[in-house]
C-alpha cells in the first residue's frame, strides 16, 4: 500500500471528508487530494506535514510511512501525543 493509499483509507476510516483532515493537518484540500491519489508523490511530503497528518489520523509518522503493515501490532502507532 503506498502512503497515499494508507492517507486515505485513514481518513476513511476516520470517517473524515478530504476537507475534514486537510483542515485538521493544515494543509491545502488540493495537496492532500494530490497525495491520495498518487498525482503527488508523498515521498516529497515534508516531515513536518507527514506529522501534522499522522496526529490527525491517529497513527504514528512510522505506520502512516510504511514502516508497519500492521496497526496493530505497531505499538509506536497507539503512541500519539495530543
Amino acid at each position: 500500500m503506498t502512503m497515499g493509499e494508507r492517507i486515505a483509507s485513514l481518513r476513511k476510516k476516520n470517517a473524515l471528508s478530504q476537507a475534514e483532515l486537510a483542515r485538521r493537518a493544515n494543509i491545502g484540500q488540493s495537496t492532500l487530494h494530490g497525495y491520495e491519489s498518487g498525482a503527488r508523490s508523498a515521498q516529497g511530503m515534508s516531515v513536518e506535514v507527514a506529522m501534522r497528518l499522522a496526529k490527525a489520523l491517529g497513527v504514528s509518522v512510522d505506520y502512516l510511512c510504511g514502516m508497519y503493515e500492521d496497526e496493530e501490532k505497531d505499538e509506536h502507532a497507539q503512541i500519539i501525543a495530543g
